[in-house]
């Protein structure tokens, strides 16, 4: 059952691995996404948001590279 999770990919019909080389080369983006823009340089920024339940306010921890 484990391994049907994490198999199932969409190729567009247009995609070429020779060319592209992978999915996020072809469309252009990392699945880490803005948090992933420092990766280069061995830097990932890691963020937490949640909501207070008593006072409905916004709480982010972030990691300090």
């Amino acid at each position: 059952m484990g391994e049907r999770k994490g198999t199932n990919k969409y190729y567009p019909p247009d995609f070429d691995p020779a060319k592209h080389g992978s999915l996020n080369k072809y469309h252009g983006s990392h699945p880490l996404r803005e948090r992933a823009r420092k990766l280069s340089q061995g830097i990932l920024v890691i963020r937490f948001r949640m909501k207070c339940h008593l006072c409905v306010n916004h709480i982010e921890l972030q990691t300090d590279p």
